[in-house]
């Protein structure tokens, strides 16, 4: 099978929908995959057009910028797609629901009368800074490729409900690495109590520095972040760092050692009123990264984020539905304290990376769900 990568999102052993990319498609025998260039050769008209454009978002004309980058729906990127596809290949193209690449994916597979896979990780629509219009444009867009695809493989069960009804939309999880050999649980014994968040600093990075600035210099509970670029004043993050409650980027084999030092994990979804539906649809990877390695879970955020909608199944974590850090505080405080209720949120973190979690069996998901829709070799 031949898989057309038309993307902004690229397969990278990195982070985030990269990370999730290059898992599902490296080192697979029975596929043949290709990555679209998506930004125009230099010095044509749509390069200079599409530079300007990037470097108008950087300045107080940003939101024009991204409101033209709508209107555009990536029309710059059609010139680089491949001319033709041979018809006797099994080839379907691939794409992720972020940015305007998609769109030229979604062109290019009705042009071509080629399958279209789309992974829907995030409401793309609510994350841009436009104006109304644009907002509404980029949510039509957004619709509009979800019918269009051949599959969805949509993050949640909100995500594929708000989409509405389609012939062949699967709920697929990001897939996680292969962490079973990591350290079991300390015992509550071991003091302090170490909790670690693990990703974005950038939209969570207010929350994570109020949960610091709560916890710091606590007797029994230590909570540490890990993660690139914070959104903290310059003074606080001297300080975190000084304290050793902050860790910038590191290389997986550095995360890993990290992790086996934790008793516990934390798993942040914003409480803002304006990010509700970016909390209901989306489904944080690194929740599935941290089962793998079978500590508690602790989930701070919304009733109706999807972590905490998964975690009620069976009360699977530690769940802070408040946005007080002073609640956070008190629930680790008593998690530290009880040793039975680690062992069994310790189990329930492992029985969830064997079944939900599972990274073979979401991968066996998605090379089925392919396999099914690819176009049949003439």
């Amino acid at each position: 099978m031949r898989i057309i990568l038309i993307s902004t999102v690229r397969p990278e052993p990195t982070s985030g929908g990269q990370i999730v990319l290059h898992r599902h498609l490296a080192n697979q025998q029975c596929v043949a995959w290709e990555v679209v260039e998506t930004m125009p050769v230099r010095f044509s008209r749509d390069h200079v057009v599409c530079s300007v454009v990037n470097r108008l978002k950087k300045t107080g004309l940003h939101r024009y910028a991204c409101d033209f980058q709508a209107w555009r729906e990536g029309l710059w990127m059609d010139g680089l797609l491949p001319k033709n596809v041979p018809a006797s290949e099994r080839a379907v193209v691939l794409t992720v629901a972020h940015e305007d690449a998609c769109l030229a994916a979604r062109r290019f597979a009705l042009e071509h009368r080629l399958p279209l896979v789309t992974f829907f990780h995030d409401w793309w629509p609510d994350m841009p800074k436009v104006h109304a219009p644009a907002r509404a444009l980029l949510e039509s867009q957004f619709r509009q490729l979800y019918q269009d695809s051949s599959l969805a493989l949509c993050v949640s069960e909100k995500m594929k409900a708000l989409l509405g009804p389609h012939s062949n939309a699967q709920v697929l999880l990001p897939i996680p690495s292969k962490n079973g050999e990591s350290a079991q649980p300390f015992g509550a014994e071991e003091q302090p109590f170490r909790v670690a968040y693990f990703g974005n600093l950038n939209d969570y990075g207010p929350m994570m520095g109020r949960a610091l600035e709560t916890l710091k210099g606590h007797a029994k509970v230590r909570l540490e972040v890990r993660g690139p670029n914070p959104e903290w004043s310059v003074p606080f993050q001297e300080e975190m760092q000084r304290e050793g409650l902050w860790h910038d980027y590191a290389p997986l084999a550095e995360v890993k050692e990290w992790f086996g030092k934790c008793h516990a994990f934390l798993v942040g979804m914003l409480f803002e009123p304006e990010m509700r539906r970016r909390m209901e649809t989306s489904f944080p990877s690194k929740m599935l990264e941290m089962a793998q390695h079978g500590k508690p879970l602790v989930i701070w955020g919304p009733e109706y984020c999807s972590a905490v909608q998964w975690a009620r199944q069976g009360d699977r974590a530690l769940c802070i539905t408040d946005p007080n850090p002073a609640a956070l505080r008190q629930a680790l405080e008593r998690l530290a304290a009880a040793p039975e209720e680690q062992q069994r949120l310790a189990a329930a973190a492992r029985q969830a990376a064997q079944t939900d979690f599972n990274p073979d069996r979401i991968q066996a998901q998605f090379m089925e769900a392919l396999q099914l829709v690819a176009a049949p070799a003439k």
